[in-house]
């Protein structure tokens, strides 16, 4: 990352440097040339008003007035270091009379320059140039104008010529101190290169430890950038993405814990069936029992001990898939009524073995909810049997349906009279493998309980249970109701 920041910098720097210098040339350039043109105007009206003058003069003879006012002029550019000459044109016609010229150009050595700016002046043009004077060891600035007759014929032209000394001067000046903010500019901008440089690099620094620590398997971190730019924006993707790990890292978790958890209670729960089996069946492998009577009982006992395994293995098959996130139920609209009366059919024989007697009642015949048929129905299986297997011989199993306005859900009661929970085990009703104490040798996986739970919590319900001498063994399930069903009321 420093050579990123290096590189951000240099670029940084060089724009903003070339961009400083650049401006300050073009400042410079410009006030230089604004000086220069400055007075090249005042030396140009000042060789007008002359070359006006000069004219009137001519036309109308002023020689004596002239020469007063020449005087003055003379005076005048005396004190400010300026030279006036006038010339006369002697390619004109009537070239302007001697009486008001004070130079001729056959009496002077003069420049090309010089000798060019008063053929432009002689052609009705301006002329200027600017040269070292020898004289003066100054730069001189030279402007020549034409002298125009009544007709507008060139008739001569005046030169008036001043020193640059105080405008270089400015020029000077000017350009020191243009250095100065230039060197200044130039500071800064260094600086400023190196702040924005560190304000743009920073946050790709802390991305990069970020995604090195989310390489690394830390989750929990963020960057911790709030900007509102594209670095923003993948500081944001960056956060996102740490959530979203974290969450395969749970779900990760969670599927492996339930795999575990299948696996330990597999092996914890098949233990003993498959000890007595194999005791049974090594009895009668190794002739130890003779008798066919005792032989039929062990037969019969490993039967039973297969069932208790089967049933067992599927109750954990089905307890671990509700515990899956993955795992996906039928949902649709179904009429908890007609659940019940369904489970309730299907154990008329187990009830009637018994001497049981089944009862399904509700308070209102549109009790809908959204949920999985079948998985409601092997809730009520799972109550009912429960209730078979520890209700008293020739006594009621009610299932009890109500539809709750107030708070929108509907309510199924299923009830049984016999043996009781005790206090101190209601909190372990719903636990894994809890068998009560008082169910004595009934037969039981543990699990038929908690995979009804499952169900319930699944579709937003909930499970709970109450059991006592007066009333009974009573498990209330609590669903939300569908929308469908509100609508009705």
């Amino acid at each position: 990352m420093r050579h990123i920041f290096v590189r951000v910098l240099v670029y940084f720097g060089v724009v903003i440097v070339v961009f400083t210098l650049l401006i300050g040339l073009l400042f410079t350039r410009f006030n230089t040339n604004n000086i220069v043109g400055t007075y090249r105007t005042q030396l140009s009206d000042l060789a007008k008003t002359i070359a006006t003058r000069t004219s009137k003069a001519n036309q109308i003879n002023d020689t004596e007035g002239y020469r007063e006012y020449m005087s003055a002029m003379e005076d005048f550019g005396s004190a400010r270091q300026t030279e006036i000459w006038i010339f006369s044109n002697p390619d004109a016609q009537k070239p302007l009379d001697d009486s008001y010229t004070n130079v001729a150009t056959d009496q002077l050595d003069i420049s090309d320059q010089m000798k060019e700016i008063l053929d432009k002046a002689f052609k009705g043009k301006t002329g200027t140039f600017i040269s070292h004077d020898s004289i003066y060891d100054a730069d001189m600035m030279h402007v020549a104008k034409p002298i125009f007759d009544n007709n507008k014929n060139v008739i001569g032209a005046v030169v008036v010529t001043g020193p640059m000394k105080m405008r270089n001067q400015a020029v000077n000046q000017y350009q020191k101190y243009m250095l100065f903010c230039v060197t200044v500019g130039g500071i800064l901008a260094i600086i400023l290169a190196l702040i924005f440089s560190r304000q743009i690099v920073r946050p790709i620094i802390r991305i990069d430890q970020f995604a090195k620590e989310i390489a690394a398997g830390d989750y929990m971190g963020t960057t911790g950038i709030v900007r509102r730019d594209e670095l923003g924006t993948l500081a944001d993707s960056m956060d996102e993405l740490a959530e979203q790990l974290v969450e395969a890292e749970t779900y990760r978790e969670g599927v492996e814990q339930t795999r575990r958890d299948f696996f330990s209670n597999v092996s914890h729960e098949l233990r003993t069936p498959i000890t007595v089996t194999k005791g049974y069946a090594d009895s009668l492998a190794e002739g130890f029992v003779d008798d066919p009577a005792k032989r039929e009982d062990y037969l019969k006992r490993i039967q039973d001990e297969c069932v208790t395994m089967d049933r067992l293995v599927s109750d954990l098959l089905i307890l671990s898939r509700m515990q899956n996130p993955d795992f996906e139920m039928n949902i649709e609209v179904i009429n908890l009524i007609a659940v019940a009366q369904d489970a309730m059919r299907g154990l008329r024989i187990l009830m009637k073995e018994k001497g049981l007697h089944g009862e399904v009642t509700y308070d209102d015949e549109m009790s809908l909810i959204d949920g999985d048929y079948d998985r409601i129905r092997q809730v009520f299986v799972v109550l009912m049997q429960n209730a078979i297997k520890y209700c008293d011989p020739n006594t009621d199993i009610k299932v009890h349906i109500s539809r709750n306005i107030d708070d929108s859900t509907i309510t199924a009661e299923v009830s049984d009279r016999g043996i009781i929970i005790p206090d101190e085990e209601i909190d372990q009703v719903f636990e894994k493998f809890y068998r009560a104490s008082t169910h004595g040798g009934r037969e039981g996986s543990g699990l038929g309980l908690v995979v009804a739970k499952n169900i319930v919590e699944r579709h937003g319900g909930k499970i709970s249970v109450s059991s006592d001498e007066e009333n009974g063994t009573i498990f209330k399930i609590i669903f939300p109701q569908t929308s469908e069903n509100i609508l009705d009321l």
